[in-house]
């Protein structure tokens, strides 16, 4: 059996067991008490609780403060249920007004207002964590005075609100963080961590609103206020349950995961404004009774969300700008050789392509040579390939200087050929550069014994299109070509030249 199989089994009794107890005492007159209808109302979050912490503190992946954020959410809730307790057993508190354990039933949704608020992937900024914290800190305070119309922390006597308008704050606070939640399931790509928090969330918020809303109502309909409790203790059992038979962390699936659609993708941007509109919510409400508190809340919201759309945009505009530099260096990586350094047959190609129509336009000479290496074959046999690249690096540097205008392309053209576009050169110009070209690879003196000489050399083929038609320049490196040949049929280590007419 697998271990998957083995929780299950030792985790799916005892809860069925707990279920069927509470159930027995919610429903069976000889049994429910209010004693006992807090003794599960107790053992079911306190359980959910318990083990929700236990997730929190094992996890070891980037949803650990999701659960964390989970864990407190749910501490605060069993902080509500325990001053429920103590106020109806001890201090007999009427059912009719508000208490502050209503108020720990409605804040618990703050902290997983925050966790639905966090961005489903990517690093979250540590700015952003705690503006956000400080509008949950700020919707706590204003929570309190809608419930009390009063401010916290004083003497002042308020007028709790109604027990059917408190009811119905807390359906509304169900039903939006259920709708939140299903949301961002949505937008959570499958397979990950992040979905089985989500997934685990929304089974929660979804079977607490449905079950605290029918709760609720037959507690409001009921002559003693007494509802069947298992309606709000199975959604905690439910979250355990669900929490327990997680796969263990890094169990992901192999499969590739499909790129997220439109939707997914504006539901994952726009989950960081849950908080801004709860809290824009909360002002208005208090905003008639205590003014300044609400208009304080609200600017402080539009605010938050200023900041947060300003910082966003300069981090787009940062990314633009680093994508685009990247995105140059990639092009510019792309036209140059691996090896010399020089461009290559790709940014040859282009740039004479493109100087041939601007010949074309300007009515301007255009130029080119090509250069091809006397018996490297001989250095390769001799010194090794190593040493011949090493060769090929010097030489391409030394043509390079020898076309020293901005305008001049020096690039490789095969394996030991090379080939200079030079616009706007005269052919007597560029005989000049192709001489220079020659001299400076013997300058170099890079030994290498042959018929010609102890030294390598060069056999250069040029050819200038005087007056450029509307043809391929094809033809320019055609005629380029079979001078270089003529070259090394005359002897090589030379230089020859001709014209090409319109």
């Amino acid at each position: 059996m697998s271990s998957r199989a083995v929780t299950l089994g030792r985790v799916l009794p005892p809860a069925v067991v707990f279920l069927i107890a509470d159930g027995a005492f919610s429903f069976l007159p000889s049994l429910r008490s209010e004693p006992s209808s807090y003794f599960f109302g107790l053992a079911a979050p306190l359980l959910a609780l318990a083990v929700c912490g236990w997730k929190a503190w094992t996890t070891r992946n980037p949803t650990r403060n999701l659960w964390w954020l989970y864990t407190a959410g749910l501490a605060i809730w069993n902080v509500g249920m325990m001053l429920s307790a103590r106020e109806d057993l001890l201090q007999h508190f009427p059912f009719e007004i508000a208490s502050l354990a209503d108020f720990n039933y409605f804040f618990y949704g703050i902290p997983i207002l925050f966790a639905l608020s966090t961005p489903a992937e990517g690093k979250r900024s540590s700015l952003f964590t705690w503006l956000d914290g400080v509008q949950a800190l700020f919707a706590g305070y204003l929570t309190y005075i809608a419930i009390f119309d009063r401010l916290p922390f004083t003497t002042s006597s308020g007028a709790p609100i109604s027990i059917g308008l408190l009811v119905l704050t807390y359906n509304l606070e169900n039903v939006a963080l259920a709708i939140g939640s299903i949301l961002r399931l949505l937008a959570t790509k499958k397979g990950g961590e992040e979905r089985h928090f989500f997934a685990t969330l929304c089974a929660f918020l979804v079977s607490y609103g449905i079950g605290v809303g029918i709760y609720n109502k037959m507690a409001l309909d009921a002559a003693d206020h007494m509802a069947p409790n298992v309606l709000t203790d199975a959604p905690f059992v439910l979250l355990a349950y669900l929490i327990l038979t997680l796969p263990p962390d890094g169990k992901k699936s192999q499969s590739l995961t499909p790129a997220k659609t439109r939707a997914a993708l504006f539901i994952d941007l726009s989950s960081p404004v849950f908080f801004t509109a709860a809290l824009l919510t909360l002002g208005l409400m208090v905003l008639r009774e205590h003014f300044y508190s609400g208009i304080v809340a609200i600017d402080f919201a539009l605010a938050v969300y200023g900041v947060r759309t300003t910082l966003l945009q300069i981090r787009f505009r940062q990314a633009q700008t680093a994508l685009q530099s990247a995105r140059d260096r990639l092009e510019e990586l792309s036209l140059q050789d691996g090896l010399t350094g020089i461009a290559n047959r790709r940014n040859f190609d282009r740039t004479l392509e493109a100087e041939w129509h601007r010949a074309t336009r300007t009515h301007q000479p255009l130029s080119l040579l090509l250069i091809d290496l006397d018996f490297f074959k001989n250095v390769n046999d001799e010194h090794g390939h190593p040493y011949g690249d090493r060769c090929l690096v010097e030489v391409a540097h030394a043509l390079r200087s020898a076309a020293a205008r901005s305008g001049d392309l020096v690039a490789r053209y095969g394996g030991e050929e090379f080939a200079a576009i030079l616009p706007g050169t005269t052919s007597e110009a560029a005989n000049t550069i192709a001489e220079r070209m020659r001299q400076a690879v013997l300058d170099l003196q890079i030994p290498n014994q042959t018929e010609l000489g102890r030294f390598v050399s060069v056999s250069i083929g040029g050819c200038t299109a005087d007056g450029v038609d509307e043809s391929s320049p094809a033809r320019l490196i055609e005629a380029a070509d079979q001078t270089l040949y003529k070259a090394k049929q005359w002897g090589r280590d030379r230089t020859e030249h001709t014209s090409l007419q319109a």
